[in-house]
């Protein structure tokens, strides 16, 4: 999408791009550097000067371009340790082509990004599934099968940071059984780039480092990512990588925020994680508070939440809120199907307040959406089964089996009608929910019997719900 466009959401509603709050992307909260004040970059300057390239093939060996990237890696690397590559999928493509072949086992956390697994497969390389916190204490047999281990720090979805120590330790091990271990560190100037080990990569022949600007700068449309590894082993992948794989405009671009003083310690860096790891906190102690929310612990520019005790799965959540302009990330494709998890990523408080202003009328939504599926499947079982269920609830047919009674699964809800006994009560959220928790109208009997009746008519079930309220609710009101 592109700005003044309207983007089309879940349930076709046109929305305007301006409208949209994206939570699922995990950028930097704070924009580009080029909108950062004290960054130093001018991008008309910068992008005259890839204009000027347009007509010439880039020089393949791109020199500049390596030489930002290991000054901003720091002390330890060095133009010559640097890999360039067109975003963090070709670089894993280029080095599973050049270190393993077909069958070959190649190890990947769980969870993690599809594109590990997805490149594995493509090659014909077979991924084996190990969970993210038996990844560093794999037995030596295991090391040994392995021909590529995979892990990303921090992990993406989890946001899990592992110290440097740690990842050094395991590295060595990697190390003695010829494994080469890639470790993904896309989040890490986000999080905590102490812990990287960029620098140890430069002078161990089986650990290698990829970096993006993708996150760190919050640049989506520039494809830059790169890699840090011994020299001999990077010259074999820049002997192997597509010529001229970075264009001028990108390379032009890439070697400005790239070059920024301070590197990852630069002002704009800094200013991000400062700002990251107090709204990180402010949204995990703002969702802890809510009922079915689980966030958990994050050193990265996201929260992964776990839903398993909420109402709605990670699925139905995400697709309400898209239909109302809120994107959040749907994570059971992280968890081989699982729908428990969401991942939110840090955005403005102001913007954070916004998606939870839209619970209740989520909710709202949900309740009644649920209220039709579960009446139409009763109603489809016919007369002995509602006889059977009425049987076993005194509350039958507005209450069901595991429901938030704050949200009544009526099939009038929500009515708004306060002759009902039902009223508007302040909800955890800080708005206001109707609660049905004073009406008895459905549960008398006779009212339910007539209701039933009504309901159980052909024909379409909104007319016939909207049949039911005015013959038998609106007389007894």
């Amino acid at each position: 999408m592109r700005g003044g466009q309207a983007g089309q959401l879940t349930g076709g509603e046109e929305i305007p791009e301006s409208d949209i709050l994206d939570f699922s992307v995990s950028l930097n909260p704070l924009g580009s550097p080029f909108r950062y004040e004290r960054s130093g970059l001018d991008m008309v300057a910068i992008l005259e000067k890839a204009v000027r390239k347009l007509e010439q093939y880039p020089d393949n060996r791109y020199l500049e371009l390596r030489s930002a990237a290991s000054s901003f890696i720091g002390s330890g690397a060095g133009p010559d340790n640097i890999v360039p590559g067109n975003g963090s999928c070709e670089l894993f493509r280029l080095v599973l082509e050049s270190v393993a072949e077909e069958g070959d086992m190649v190890i990947v956390p769980m969870p993690c990004a599809a594109e590990y697994y997805r490149t594995c497969e493509a090659l014909g390389a077979v991924p084996h599934k190990i969970r993210l916190h038996e990844m560093l204490h794999l037995p030596k047999r295991t090391l040994e099968k392995a021909k590529v281990i995979f892990f990303s720090n921090p992990n993406n979805p989890t946001g899990e940071l592992v110290s440097r120590d740690r990842i050094r330790e395991f590295a060595l091990r990697c190390a003695e059984q010829g494994t080469l271990l890639v470790v993904d560190e896309s989040f890490i100037e986000l999080s905590d780039p102490s812990q990287s080990v960029a620098d140890l990569a430069a002078n161990n022949d089986h650990l290698l480092v990829t970096r993006s600007i993708v996150n760190a700068f919050s640049l989506p449309g520039i494809r830059f990512s790169y890699a840090v590894t011994s020299v001999p082993m990077a010259s074999r992948l820049n002997a192997a990588r597509l010529s001229w794989n970075i264009g001028a405009v990108t390379e032009e671009i890439a070697g400005a925020v790239l070059g920024m003083e301070g590197g990852a310690n630069s002002d704009y860096l800094v200013r991000s994680r400062n700002f990251i790891r107090e709204e990180r906190q402010y949204i995990s102690d703002r969702l802890s508070s809510l009922y079915g929310f689980n966030p958990l612990k994050s050193s990265a520019n996201f929260i992964l939440v776990n839903m398993e005790e909420h109402f709605m799965d990670s699925e139905r959540f995400t697709k309400c809120f898209a239909s109302r302009g809120i994107l959040v990330r749907e994570c059971s494709d992280f968890f081989e199907g699982q729908k428990h998890f969401i991942r939110i990523s840090v955005r403005s408080r102001d913007d954070f307040e916004k998606l939870i202003s839209r619970l209740d009328e989520v909710y709202a939504e949900s309740s009644r959406e649920e209220a039709r599926e579960k009446l139409e499947e009763t109603l489809e079982q016919g007369p002995e089964r509602i006889a059977a269920t009425r049987g076993t609830c005194g509350y039958y047919p507005c209450h069901f089996l595991g429901q938030d009674c704050t949200f009544c699964f009526c099939p009038f809800y929500a009515c708004n009608d306060e002759r009902t006994g039902g009223k508007w009560i302040d909800s955890a959220t800080g708005g206001k929910v109707w609660s049905c928790e004073h009406c008895t109208l459905l549960h008398q009997p006779q009212v339910a019997e007539k209701i039933l009746d009504v309901l159980m008519e052909d024909g379409d079930t909104d007319e016939n719900i909207r049949k039911a309220w005015a013959e038998v609710v609106m007389p007894l009101l």
